[in-house]
């Protein structure tokens, strides 16, 4: 009875260390990849919201990682993979749209701005004009 609950608080220290950490390192951020007049306030705020939702993703897959390393026999792991790589998968794939949706509105208002057409040639207008 003594072992097993004194395992069962190593398990919940371990649990409480990683979910300390993982939240340490959601907390840092990094200089935008997206820096000067070229691009949006919006997308680098999206920069910002896809790094917090990976790094929450990345907490996720780190607690069933813990939770699936108890399993004994070795079988939640073989459950949890492909699992979890469809699941990053999925996540990059809406990411990588979501961004390039949000630069292909950036490069729209960047040939506004320098009087282009939509397809990159010059509209005749000149730079600064309202359309």
């Amino acid at each position: 009875m003594f072992v097993f609950m004194y395992c069962n608080g190593c398990i919940a220290c371990v649990v409480l260390a990683s979910l300390a950490v993982f939240q340490l390192s959601a907390c840092q951020s990094s200089q935008s990849s997206f820096q000067g007049s070229n691009f949006s306030d919006e997308t680098r705020a999206l920069e910002k919201q896809l790094n917090a939702e990976a790094a929450a993703f990345g907490a996720a897959q780190g607690a069933t990682s813990l939770a699936a390393s108890a399993d004994p026999t070795g079988i939640s792991s073989f459950i949890k993979a492909p699992a979890g790589l469809a699941a990053r998968n999925a996540l990059a794939r809406s990411a990588d749209a979501r961004m390039d949706a949000q630069l292909a509105r950036d490069e729209q208002a960047l040939y506004r701005r320098y009087g282009m057409n939509p397809d990159g040639t010059p509209s005749g207008k000149k730079p600064g004009a309202g359309n």
